[in-house]
């Protein structure tokens, strides 16, 4: 007898637990071979919905109240979209954090119309017509909503459920790329200035934050995730292999990518001033409030906000310190290449969202050529 599939005077009934709930439904099958058959594939039909979350009570009475005779068949021939949603999920290789992101856009914009679609029936025109329906507020969500959708059917593809991709012709939205907005280094020095001569006693420690943020191109998740092991002393380095997210550790970056960062003479003499507090011998950012980790980099965003209030200098993200050091690297001559593995990107990334610093002051130059007269 398959799994949760009994048979009680002279009914088929099937059971499962999901979510903490009991489910017991008795099933108007014969009890025969191709009914326990039947009831075998309702039950793993229930117990998926249940796991997406869209097990509804028409969906347990339809259960209930659909006879079918010893030959007949209770679901549709193939593959169905949720068992092949299942196995990509349970291949996917991403992080924990990913992965639950891609079940809840699964969950939310794909299982209510087509959980329980066999693969094979599904058509490109059954895709957009969801997403026209959806009307998804931005091109960004649509193609985040995308990812999770292509892998179910990539997955379909390389277990020979679908011979044809209906994906494979609906392409990404165009996202307008966001140009950085650096702080000038005139903007910085300002900056760190204030930051210095007007925080005191524990919360002085920002100081040493920012020129470390300012002089490292570390992201703020990466930045509250270093410890003192990553710090090369001898090579003048540090190794950013991890992020510090809502109070947890990822051991890897927003980019997956491990990468050895160069200290220099700012960020070196940043690291021993915060050696010399004695905050911790495990994380070098200690938050001053709570003496711990940070949870989050909101209580460092807050210092910088007040610091650009008071010096009139206008607001931009804390994360747009990092900006501003590959910004100095480009504008002062370095390899684009040595920048963009200094700042976990490709080079393509590189040149894509940073071409216009990558001549120095030779754009002012050149402006300086044009008569206006």
């Amino acid at each position: 007898m398959p799994t949760g599939v009994r048979i009680r005077n002279g009914s088929i009934q099937i059971n499962f637990k999901r979510n903490k709930q009991a489910y017991i439904i008795t099933l108007p099958h014969p009890p025969t071979a191709e009914g326990i058959t039947a009831a075998a594939k309702i039950r793993e039909q229930l117990i998926i919905k249940a796991e997406w979350n869209i097990l509804t009570d028409k969906d347990i009475a339809e259960a209930k109240g659909n006879p079918i005779d010893d030959k007949s068949i209770i679901v549709g021939s193939g593959v169905l979209f949720q068992e092949a949603a299942q196995k990509y999920l349970k291949q996917c290789e991403s992080n924990m954090d990913t992965k639950k992101g891609y079940k809840n856009i699964l969950e939310k914009h794909w299982m209510p119309h087509l959980a329980l679609v066999p693969l094979h029936e599904i058509t490109s025109d059954d895709i957009k017509e969801i997403i026209i329906e959806a009307d998804f507020q931005t091109a960004k969500t649509l193609n985040n909503c995308l990812i999770p959708l292509r892998g179910v059917f990539s997955t379909a593809l390389e277990n020979k459920y679908i011979s044809e991709n209906p994906v494979q012709f609906i392409k990404n939205k165009k996202v307008q790329v966001d140009v950085p907005d650096p702080f000038s280094r005139a903007e910085m020095n300002v900056l760190l200035s204030w930051l210095d001569k007007n925080l005191e006693d524990k919360d002085h420690f920002y100081y040493w934050y920012y020129e470390m943020a300012f002089w490292s191109g570390c992201r703020p998740s990466e930045l509250i995730a270093l410890r003192w092991s990553d710090i090369d002393w001898f090579n003048g380095t540090m190794r950013i292999n991890k992020s510090r997210v809502r109070g947890h550790e990822k051991n890897v970056t927003k980019t997956h990518t491990v990468r050895e960062v160069y200290l220099n003479e700012r960020s070196t003499h940043a690291l021993k001033a915060i050696k010399d507090l004695k905050l911790s011998s495990d994380y070098i950012m200690i938050c001053p409030e709570t003496n711990a980790p940070f949870f989050n980099e909101k209580p460092p965003r807050l210092r910088i906000i007040e610091a650009m209030k008071s010096c009139m200098i206008r607001h931009r993200p804390a994360y747009n310190a990092r900006h501003t050091y590959a910004t100095m690297m480009l504008m002062d001559g370095l390899n684009p290449v040595f920048v963009s593995n200094q700042m976990g990107h490709s080079l393509q990334m590189m040149m894509k969202r940073y071409v216009k610093w990558m001549h120095g002051d030779k754009n002012k130059i050149e402006m300086g050529k044009l008569k206006t007269e």
